[in-house]
């Protein structure tokens, strides 16, 4: 979608060839673009001569000697294109404004989302749209204008700069340009947002914007001002349509996340944004010390486990089961028997896969709700002793993989008191983590002692936290 560099752009455009010219005639092509009554639309501006053009954040001000205006907003794919009046118009023309030097305006748009006003010059600002708008980054002088404005917002910070309201002119592009030069990371929370960082985000906002409404705005996917004119600034964007580029400042690799249905492109080290770590190996082989360890570092963390646990006493899940395994997988309490589920799915390949379908795709969701939710911690940490039977690697980070010896497995679950070791390290055997094992980007040997073990957890963390 264009925003204030490129609708800036369109308005030079237009002021450089048409101020002084006299509308004689308009088709309108597809009515439901015209807001107002399309009679008073047409008559009122039939006649009329453009004497400026004004525009506030993506909205244009098209002013006319008869003192009306006609309010217009590009949306996605919206374009003045100029043609001669024997010309055929444009394959997406919607109005045409034909004017007394014998060209015509094709006002071009392939998705028909734009959108035109018919107003009073003297009462444009009181039009609904325009009403709804905080001022430009060029109008605001004081930072604590910001400050209290996000302060009032449960949002994050990218989706406030996105509110049109608090503050216009800054769309997805230019707030990722934006919060990248500000170091800030677009999932903090309004309320969050410090004093300084306003300030930094008025400046760069103010900077980005001139840049590039000095180099014609961004020419990126199909968008372009009009015809033939192509913005440059797409050639310094830093982090926007860059994923996985190495960071210009940092070198890190940039990622892309949506955020409130955005595409959001960010440095993760200079922006602070949370790092995962999906933590995985067979049973009893010390995950779960692992992360209580990086919990004491300060990692928010997950269980896969855990959630699998909460999973089977939903009800929504239980009757699923049943339907599945039939009643028989009831207990004397009528309770989900997890060891009728085991004995049944290690000697019928095609119920296992049938019960992973069921659990695998939930959990998957819960887990990037998690990350999703936590980006604005350091450090996240997922255990998931199936990740890689599931295929989750690819939405982490780092996989740390927690190993042992067969010996170490048993001494651990006799110390968790274990009913039955022999069935734990039967699961065990039907483990492909070996398989897998040198997938991971870090592997812990869980033989030796706790602080043996706390030492390699701290030596992996270091090289997380500073890679």
């Amino acid at each position: 979608m264009p925003e204030l560099p490129e609708v800036e752009t369109v308005k030079r455009v237009l002021e450089k060839k048409y101020i002084n010219r006299i509308i004689i005639k308009i088709d309108i092509l597809y009515p439901k673009m015209i807001k107002t009554n399309l009679d008073e639309f047409v008559n009122t501006l039939t006649g009329a001569k453009i004497i400026s053009i004004g525009r506030k954040g993506k909205y244009l001000f098209i002013n006319f000697s008869n003192q009306y205006s006609i309010i217009s907003h590009l949306r996605m794919e919206g374009k003045y294109i100029q043609k001669n009046i024997d010309e055929e118009n444009t394959p997406y023309s919607r109005v045409v404004f034909y004017l007394d030097n014998g060209i015509k305006i094709c006002y071009d748009d392939s998705r028909c989302f734009g959108i035109m006003y018919l107003e009073k010059t003297s009462e444009i600002f009181l039009n609904k749209e325009i009403k709804k708008l905080g001022p430009e980054p060029f109008d605001i002088t004081d930072p604590n204008y910001l400050y209290n404005h996000f302060h009032c917002s449960k949002n994050e910070i990218k989706a406030c700069l996105l509110n049109q309201s608090i503050m216009c002119g800054l769309g997805n592009i230019y707030c990722d340009e934006v919060l990248f030069k500000a170091k800030i990371n677009p999932y903090k929370k309004g309320k969050d947002i410090t004093l300084k960082e306003c300030n930094d985000i008025l400046k760069y906002s103010i900077e980005t914007l001139n840049q590039a409404i000095r180099l014609g705005g961004s020419t990126v996917s199909s968008y372009h001002p009009e015809k033939g004119v192509d913005g440059r600034f797409q050639n310094e964007l830093l982090v926007y349509g860059k994923v996985n580029h190495h960071c210009p400042k940092c070198n890190s690799i940039l990622r892309k996340d949506r955020l409130k249905g955005r595409g959001t492109t960010y440095c993760p080290k200079c922006q602070n944004v949370a790092i995962s770590v999906g933590l995985t190996g067979k049973i009893a082989t010390g995950k779960s010390l692992v992360l209580k360890i990086l919990m004491n570092y300060g990692a928010k963390v997950f269980s896969c486990d855990d959630e699998v646990n909460k999973l089977y006493q939903e009800i929504d899940f239980q009757k699923k089961i049943i339907n599945l395994f039939g009643e028989a997988v009831l207990n004397d309490n009528l309770k989900i028997s997890k060891a009728y589920i085991r004995n049944i799915v290690d000697n019928n390949i095609v119920l296992k896969k049938k019960l992973e379908s069921l659990i695998h795709p939930i959990i998957k969701e819960r887990i990037l709700n998690f990350l999703q939710k936590n980006k604005n911690e350091k450090l996240l940490v997922v255990e998931v002793p199936l990740l890689f039977e599931a295929r989750l690697s690819s939405i982490f980070d780092y996989i740390i993989g927690v190993t042992c010896s067969l010996s170490g497995q048993i001494s651990h679950l006799k110390q968790r008191k274990c009913s039955n070791i022999e069935q734990s390290l039967q699961i065990n055997q039907t483990s492909k983590f070996d398989q897998y094992a040198n997938k991971c980007d870090f592997l812990i040997n869980n033989d030796g002692t706790y602080k043996e073990l706390e030492e390699q957890v701290n030596n992996i963390y270091q090289k997380i936290i500073n890679s």
